[in-house]
């Protein structure tokens, strides 16, 4: 095996276990439907990124969730988000700051579908 090999798969290897923990143990399995795709958000995101100091899961994942609320039109990757926050220590009052903090930033439109998409991610886990 070669060195840039070793170190893609002890990236790769990293990543995996940051998906789980961010994200939730079937995440691997979703992520590996999008084939080389998937490898590479593992290897790049999670892998390589995520394993950098300076930032708490929870702040990394505040982080994504403001720039994903702002962006619009990523609709299952802020749930997914809102999710993964949640599952590192966002509390749901923070999920709810977030959307009101996104409002003045990014305006209202946005901060109504972020809070429709926290309402159906709570509805949902409620059940």
């Amino acid at each position: 095996m070669s060195a840039e090999s070793d170190w893609r798969e002890k990236r790769h290897e990293q990543g995996a276990e940051s998906v789980k923990q961010v994200l939730g143990p079937k995440a691997e399995e979703s992520l590996a439907t999008l084939g080389e795709l998937g490898d590479r958000i593992i290897e790049t995101i999670y892998g390589d990124i995520y394993q950098r100091p300076g930032l708490t899961l929870k702040e990394r994942q505040i982080a994504t969730l403001s720039m994903l609320m702002a962006l619009g039109g990523k609709d299952r990757q802020v749930k997914v988000h809102m999710r993964a926050g949640l599952r590192v220590g966002i509390t749901e009052d923070e999920l709810r700051e977030l959307v009101i903090q996104l409002a003045a930033y990014a305006g209202f439109p946005a901060a109504i579908n972020a809070q429709a998409q926290l309402n159906e991610v709570l509805a949902e886990d409620a059940n």
